[in-house]
């Protein structure tokens, strides 16, 4: 595609001459190929704008820069580079995204969750979906890789072209807050909105709960979204309803569409839904209050966009689990052992608290803290967990570039419940599952379905689900030996 093309609705200055055919786009010096656009990023550790001379050199026919630099190659000067990358990536891949209807799912907890029970709705009521966020991209039966929960603009609209070819219908992504502050979403209007909950988490970026309020709200505009899906018991929330055209959610309170008569139990939950008039009973096999905020969510949105409420409800009753959310594994003396992503306090205290009111035994509880992020939720973490665990087990998350043990001392300056500090997460898992009996509960938290453990740079294999099975695989070789 030819460079002026790319430029369409990019606010630039153009300096050199020239209208090269762009064949790719580039924001890392190690993708640049000849005949590539590369854009000058700013990073935490490195500014793109460094490295003009190397990416001009490995063939870049052009750079998109936000200041001129000392070079005769050809240069798209403009205010803000992340904002020009994510329009120019939209028109390098013709704009398919706007041949979809999309959703987002915006808030700190529950995104996850709600995309998969969303996507069960509309799959049951006939759509061709896609679902992008942590766990993946998904769509036509097959999952695909991805390092962040909302890909860079390059990568996303690269996934809403193929989506398109393949006949997609819908799109339900995850956008996460750093995607909103970066700008990764400018460009697109999409047709709705979830918010779910606000709560503390990535401070290391935000610096403070007003500033990552902000940037949740700021998506609930007209150029971002048409109409928005908001959970009115959040206080957040209450401030973002009515923004742009809303149906607003509650929890025996006064909404659109009111989940009432709540009964949560051990292998699910029930409860009465009342949606514009009209009343249903919901039945889900997935357990606990938080997810009865979910199943509300992705129901309210799945009749704003004109399911019928009885598709919604049956579709919800067949869901069994989500993938490292509340993901359950029953040992055979009765043992239970849940592994769950919930790594903010709120999270954390969510399922919790869940667990503990429905646990006859113990409440042992393996956690840590990812490194170089918010390190203000870590004796916040260690408090939520003291107040349910029975144990404890601090070990590794991700710690990345981060000392273990600073990170561990971090959360048990707070602990006050009994804790062992096992920094291996297998070692870790192992011990929780031996002191565990028959009657208790074994919370494996933080990581739910990654598949990766990130050490120094590194992304090691690593498997919460994984290594559960394999322990209790090897447990039961162990007792038919004996």
């Amino acid at each position: 595609m030819y460079l002026q093309q790319l430029l369409n609705g990019v606010c630039c200055e153009v300096v050199g001459n020239g209208n090269p055919d762009i064949t790719s786009l580039a924001m890392d010096t190690s993708e640049v190929k000849p005949n590539c656009l590369f854009f000058c990023i700013k990073g935490n550790k490195y500014d793109g704008h460094n490295f003009f001379r190397k990416v001009i050199g490995d063939g870049a026919s052009a750079i998109v820069c936000e200041r001129q630099l000392d070079t005769q190659a050809l240069q798209i000067v403009v205010e803000d580079v992340r904002a020009a990358m994510s329009l120019m990536a939209k028109n390098f891949y013709e704009n398919y995204v706007d041949k979809l209807k999309v959703i987002y799912i915006v808030g700190t907890n529950g995104k996850t969750s709600t995309s998969y029970v969303l996507d069960s709705i509309l799959s049951d009521a006939g759509y061709n979906t896609a679902v992008i966020g942590t766990n993946g991209i998904f769509f036509n039966n097959q999952r695909h890789r991805n390092s962040l929960t909302t890909p860079d603009p390059i990568e996303l609209h690269y996934w809403f072209k193929q989506m398109y070819l393949n006949k997609v219908d819908i799109v339900i992504m995850e956008a996460s807050a750093h995607a909103i502050a970066l700008r990764k979403l400018q460009g697109i209007c999409a047709d709705f909105a979830i918010f779910t909950n606000f709560s503390q988490d990535h401070l290391d970026f935000f610096l403070t709960m007003e500033d990552y309020a902000k940037v949740k709200k700021s998506i609930f505009n007209k150029r971002y979204i048409k109409n928005a899906i908001v959970n009115v018991d959040d206080e957040l929330g209450k401030e973002i309803a009515g923004i742009v055209p809303t149906s607003t959610y509650a929890v025996n309170g006064k909404a659109d569409i009111v989940a009432s008569e709540v009964k949560i139990g051990v292998i699910g939950s029930d409860y009465k839904l009342t949606a514009f008039g009209q009343s249903a009973v919901v039945s889900t096999h997935l357990a606990g209050e938080f997810n009865v905020y979910n199943t509300l969510a992705a129901i309210s949105c799945a009749l704003a966009l004109g399911v019928d409420i009885d598709t919604a409800v049956n579709a919800v009753g067949k869901i069994d689990e989500v993938s490292g959310r509340n993901e359950t594994v029953i040992r055979s003396d009765g043992a239970r052992i849940v592994i769950d992503f919930a790594h903010t306090p709120d999270g954390i205290e969510n399922i919790l608290s869940f667990l503990k009111k429905t646990t006859d035994g113990n409440l042992i509880v393996v956690f840590g803290c990812g490194g170089n992020r918010d390190k203000f939720k870590r004796p916040l973490i260690g408090e939520k967990v003291s107040e349910y665990a029975d144990f404890a087990v601090l070990t590794n998350d991700n710690p990345r570039y981060e000392d273990p043990k600073q990170i561990a001392r971090d959360v048990y300056e707070r602990l006050t419940c009994k804790y062992k500090v096992i920094l291996n997460r297998s070692q870790a898992t192992e011990y929780a599952l031996s002191i565990a009996k028959a009657n208790d509960t074994v919370a494996i938290l933080g990581k739910g379905a990654e598949e990766y453990q990130e050490i120094r740079g590194r992304k090691f294999p690593y498997s919460d689900i994984d290594i559960v099975r394999s322990l209790l695989k090897t447990e039961r070789v162990h007792n038919e030996e004996i």
